[in-house]
């Protein structure tokens, strides 16, 4: 167990989910923060744990009581339904798998009332993969029998010595009341059980897909969606990709069929591959394993099904290739794991400081400087002095130090150009500009900033590098600040276009005040980030 708990740790450590103190200590963090923000009831209680997660030694027979099942061993249930094991022996127990590995600290028990049985005494184990297992103990190094109920009706909840890292938590019976039958919850934290790659964050491409403005699009295919992608032929090679972002670490699969057609379309069977930059695939393996998994998709269309992974992997691209199908190839898909937390790593923005990190679209993009037509110029590019000066506001550094900014002026250029290098979907553009450090302050920043009356966004649809269109042209305007308010002024400035537009190149072009005396006008863009 500790090889395996080190392992899953050591994961989350490399990619920055838990801090180097956190996988010393597997229940705080750095600073004695908890991974996980809450401890309560893991599923048993709510049925978030299905009923497939719920195993058994052995369960009394359905014709001598249909009320004694395994899936009824849950806390609160009706007083007449409960686990019974077959038979009268201490080595009966009951499993519960929670799906991802998880902080346990506590565990509830309660017997079965209507029959007045119940378990007096009991021990637990635990796994990672179902197959390692390990008790947990005492103080002194033994194996812990807790003390169970003493009655049928009460439920009691019994503390563990020290927090548990598992998956899987067994019940074993020592000692009972009449027959050995009981109910159960776990206590603790999901360490990896969050949705990923959910919209509107999240991007969904597919192989092919049926021309359909009203269904069947790659973004339908996600799990919260009552459409679904629909491949455009039935046949092998086909698949759904999504990208959640930056990597994350990826513990469960969840598919269900297509929900808009009154026909049966579902996947029956299916593969996955992972990536993190969409060139180099991995197929998913269980461990030791060296042929691909293919999952047991669905039986229906309407019925969700989830697989949890033994082998949790870190991606940021997932695909899902099916393999066998009913009539159509045609699906809804979604993901469990640990969203990254933290700074956004490099290529990687946040709106504002609430929002999740998603792909900046500018990241080290070519960029140029050059002027537009409303100077008498019309995009006569100045490479030799402004290429360098350009690519600083593409770098990925957020320091608004003028050394590390592009400055637009009247002189060299008022375009200023990302090629993005190929057609994106653009929905916004954040510019981070220089507020006066390292030049005396404010009188400094106001030099740069007199006369600069507008700044504007346009996403240019040209297909070549050499080929920028006129960019005023109001078809491809996303958005525009001004002066208004000092609007303009602010050391961070959003441009939400109208709509989104598709495009290869963003531009930001600086307008001067009109009939103003001194026409000398000047920008400073710290740093360009571009968004879909």
């Amino acid at each position: 167990m500790a090889g395996l708990r080190i392992t899953f740790l050591f994961t989350l450590t490399s990619f920055g989910f838990l801090t180097s103190a956190s996988a010393q200590d597997p229940i705080h963090g750095a600073g004695g923060y908890p991974l996980c923000k809450t401890t309560g009831p893991l599923g048993m209680i709510t049925g978030e744990i299905q009923d497939w997660q719920i195993t058994a030694s052995s369960a009394y027979p359905y014709e001598w009581d249909p009320n004694c099942r395994e899936k009824y061993a849950r806390v609160y249930l009706k007083n007449k339904y409960g686990w019974c094991a077959k038979y009268k022996s201490s080595s009966e127990w009951l499993q519960v798998d929670l799906g991802v590995a998880s902080r346990v600290t506590s565990v509830m028990t309660q017997g079965r009332a209507d029959g007045n049985e119940w378990v007096t005494s009991f021990m637990v184990s635990h796994s990672m993969n179902a197959y390692n297992w390990f008790y947990v103990q005492d103080q002194y190094g033994n194996q812990k029998v807790f003390e169970g109920n003493t009655d049928s009706y009460t439920v009691k909840h019994s503390y563990l010595d020290q927090p548990i890292v598992a998956r899987f938590i067994r019940f074993h019976v020592v000692n009972w009341n009449r027959h050995p039958s009981m109910r159960v919850e776990v206590i603790g934290c999901q360490l990896c059980k969050e949705p990923l790659g959910l919209p509107p964050y999240a991007k969904l491409t597919a192989s092919t897909h049926k021309k359909s403005a009203q269904s069947c699009q790659p973004e339908d295919g996600t799990i919260l969606s009552h459409k679904g992608w629909c491949a455009k032929k039935s046949k092998e090679a086909q698949w759904l990709q999504i990208d959640i972002g930056p990597p994350a670490l990826i513990s469960a699969i969840k598919t269900k069929g297509r929900g808009d057609s009154n026909k049966e379309h579902f996947v029956k069977r299916f593969m996955v591959s992972y990536s993190n930059d969409s060139v180099v695939w991995h197929k998913y393996k269980d461990a030791h394993h060296l042929d691909p998994k293919i999952f047991g998709g669905n039986s229906d269309k309407d019925t969700e099904r989830t697989h949890y992974l033994n082998s949790p992997f870190v991606a940021r691209y997932v695909r899902i290739f099916p393999v066998e199908w009913n009539k159509k190839i045609a699906m809804r898909a979604g993901l469990l794991g640990c969203p990254h937390t933290g700074e956004c790593p490099s290529g990687f923005m946040r709106v504002n400081e609430e929002s999740p990190c998603v792909e900046n679209l500018a990241f080290k993009k070519r960029a140029l400087i050059s002027t537009s037509s409303r100077h008498n110029k019309r995009h006569i590019s100045q490479p030799h002095v402004t290429q360098d000066r350009a690519e600083q506001a593409v770098d990925g550094r957020l320091e608004q130090r003028l050394g590390f900014c592009t400055i637009l002026d009247n002189l060299y250029g008022d375009v200023f150009t990302i090629d993005m290098g190929r057609k994106q979907k653009v929905s916004g553009v954040l510019i981070y500009t220089w507020q006066g450090e390292g030049q005396e302050g404010a009188s400094a920043y106001r030099d740069y900033m007199n006369n600069l009356d507008k700044l504007l966004v346009y996403v240019d649809d040209s297909g070549g590098k050499d080929q920028p269109t006129d960019p005023n042209s109001t078809s491809q305007l996303c958005a525009y600040t001004s002066r208004m308010n000092d609007a303009l002024f602010r050391p961070v400035l959003h441009f939400q276009c109208m709509r989104p537009l598709v495009g290869r190149k963003v531009l930001i072009e600086a307008w001067n005040v009109e009939n103003s005396f001194n026409r000398i006008f000047s920008a400073v863009l710290c740093e360009v980030q571009v968004y879909e």
